[in-house]
């Protein structure tokens, strides 16, 4: 999948000024958004519209194997599901996919279905068919 997400990333400011979306308004939990990174925003208070409902908001980034894109992924997945557990065991994973492997000096955007497939399929894993 993470193939996939490289080809649909493109320009942060391309992607809003076709939506005409003037800034980014943070997820709440429950929200089910694209979820966009913007490496044209220094301020990682404001770089991306999900909220630090764990960790620190200040670690939030993209690019490498840290804490920041950790604590972005554990985030992400927390605001989808509002699953404190399923967002802790399966931080790791996500960001392996999704944040690690793309360049942090460009912007992306993350579209919802994907999200969503992600976690139905890890959900799927943890049932035990009888």
């Amino acid at each position: 999948m993470s193939q996939f997400f490289n080809q649909i990333s493109l320009s942060f400011r391309e992607h809003f000024l076709a939506k005409k979306i003037p800034c980014l308004k943070k997820l709440k939990i429950g929200d089910r958004e694209d979820v966009y990174l913007s490496a044209f925003v220094r301020d990682c208070r404001l770089n991306t519209n999900i909220k630090a409902y764990i960790g620190n908001l200040d670690e939030m980034s993209w690019g490498f194997m840290g804490s920041g894109p950790l604590t972005l992924a554990l985030n992400i997945l927390y605001t989808y599901t509002g699953d404190e557990k399923f967002a802790r065991k399966n931080a790791l994973e996500f960001r392996a996919e999704f944040l690690e492997k793309i360049d942090k000096t460009k912007s992306y955007w993350m579209p919802n279905f994907m999200i969503e497939s992600w976690i139905v399929e890890k959900m799927e894993g943890d049932v035990k068919h009888v």
